[in-house]
């Protein structure tokens, strides 16, 4: 029963007369469903104030839901979250960045919508973390940064270093020695009556946020083109106004995710570029059709040899009407696959591509919408089951096409969650999709508003309760079944 309340609870089409006797069934779970759902009314929210539930109060208030007047001042932490919320005026954002718990502090830090000055208190705040989340923010007046990179600890000129709006000459001081003058604390000792004797590491993370910052004037990176911290160097090494001495440098580096920064990268010159088309590690070789620049002959290599993500490549997407046809013709299959895969396809291209022979470049095209769906039947003839899940997923699949691959005894269940939630499936093939045993394809042919009427009911009352939720959630169910379950759980 707790399971087709929680559906009922989830369900767009709930009247706001069942919304109230829902509520009151009294089950946690189902009153958090009820708060989550989209549009709900004033009347709504009060009743969910007025179950008095500590967490659901604080989730409805930090979601904005509840107006600044109706925000209950005896809730634990109800300042905060009409602050975090949107609903509070200005001196109440004020009032919770002088609270005495830093925690408290931080949050407001990192609000979304503080007000400037609030960010400015904050950035003089005697906790580090506190002024570090004020550091981060978007909001901090920028003539604050200069002073906050010589404040005495790390943690605090690692936040600057990051700041989208720091200004070039200060991230080349931070990244040089981590800015004048030398720390005193850093995030091991900032809490301690005594401070650290070497500040090694926190300098470390400073010099390597700023290392990470597009701005940075790139000849301050030369000390760290051999840097162990591969996240960092991979981040610089996508720059394109990196020199080539730089890449070439970059380009032999012990990490594989900064070789395959810089194979992507566009500034890469050719000859680096078809070296490593053939590195040893298959993210590079990858990473070499994801290059924006580069040159066709090599893509066409490359994807003659790798299995490619499914994904469009730049160079594909930026290609010319001709440029396109030539690939389309590539005696390479992934190559014609990588053309299916381009965001904007042509027309004529698509109906190309439709009648190509390599499933690959099939399964990649069936579901695009630029396909007649006419072709649908054509491909699923002569390609069969394998193909069956990406025909699914064409918006425009005929109906009877969709039962007939359900019906087809080696149907996958790929295939059957496809068809299962496409809006075009009748409720005869929607029964194909409850009889195999896939929780996923049962799940969603009990979710589609197509499924009998008849069976929709049997299934509120399944042994299985996830199945029984999604029939719950159903919009196709009655008001009058809603009723009868809600009467039912309040006996």
């Amino acid at each position: 029963m707790r399971d087709a309340l929680l559906g009922l609870a989830d369900n767009p089409a709930l009247p706001a007369r069942l919304f109230a006797r829902l509520l009151a069934s009294g089950d946690d779970e189902v009153q958090y469903t009820l708060a989550a759902r989209e549009r709900l009314t004033p009347s709504q929210v009060r009743s969910l104030l007025a179950v008095g539930e500590a967490s659901l109060t604080c989730s409805l208030v930090r979601s904005g839901l509840v107006p600044w007047p109706d925000v209950p001042r005896d809730h634990p932490g109800w300042l905060l979250d009409a602050v975090l919320g949107g609903v509070a005026p200005a001196a109440a954002w004020r009032e919770a960045a002088t609270d005495p718990d830093a925690e408290v502090r931080q949050e407001v830090a990192c609000a979304f919508g503080a007000p400037v000055d609030v960010i400015a208190s904050l950035a003089r705040d005697p906790d580090p973390r506190v002024v570090a989340d004020a550091a981060c923010s978007p909001h901090l007046p920028p003539e604050l940064l200069p002073d906050l990179a010589r404040h005495p600890s790390t943690v605090v000129r690692e936040a600057v270093a990051g700041h989208e709006g720091a200004p070039p000459a200060l991230l080349a001081a931070l990244l040089g020695d981590g800015g004048q003058p030398a720390p005193t604390r850093c995030g091991a000792c900032h809490n301690r009556d005594r401070g650290c004797v070497d500040h090694a590491p926190g300098i470390r993370r400073v010099r390597l946020a700023a290392a990470g910052h597009p701005a940075v004037p790139y000849e301050g990176l030369a000390a760290f083109l051999d840097a162990p911290e591969a996240r960092t160097v991979a981040t610089f090494a996508a720059r394109p106004d990196l020199p080539a001495d730089f890449l070439n440098r970059l380009a032999v580096h012990p990490s594989c995710d900064v070789r395959a920064a810089v194979a992507a990268n566009p500034a890469v010159c050719e000859g680096v570029l078809r070296a490593l088309a053939a590195d040893r590690a298959i993210e590079v070789r990858r990473a070499v059709v994801e290059n924006p620049a580069v040159p066709l002959d090599l893509l066409v290599a490359v994807a003659a040899h790798e299995r490619l993500p499914t994904a469009p490549a730049p160079r594909v997407e930026s290609a010319t009407e001709s440029e396109l046809r030539a690939l389309a013709r590539s005696r390479v299959a992934q190559v014609r696959a990588l053309v299916a895969d381009r965001t904007r396809l042509p027309a004529h291209l698509a109906e190309q591509l439709a009648g190509d022979p390599d499933i690959a470049v099939a399964r990649r095209i069936a579901a695009r919408p630029e396909l007649n769906p006419e072709r649908l039947a054509v491909l699923v003839e002569r390609h069969g089951p394998p193909i069956f899940a990406a025909v699914a997923r064409h918006p425009g699949c005929p109906t009877a096409l969709l039962h007939r691959m359900a019906a087809d005894p080696a149907v996958t269940r790929r295939a059957l969650r496809e068809i299962a939630r496409h809006p075009a499936t009748r409720s005869e093939t929607l029964l194909l999709c409850l009889a195999v045993q896939d929780p996923a394809a049962r799940h969603h042919a009990a979710a589609n508003p197509a499924i009998a009427l008849s069976a929709l009911e049997t299934l509120i009352d399944a042994p299985d309760g996830c199945l029984a939720q999604a029939a719950a959630s159903n919009p196709a169910l009655p008001e009058a079944t809603m009723e009868r379950l809600i009467t039912r759980s309040l006996r």
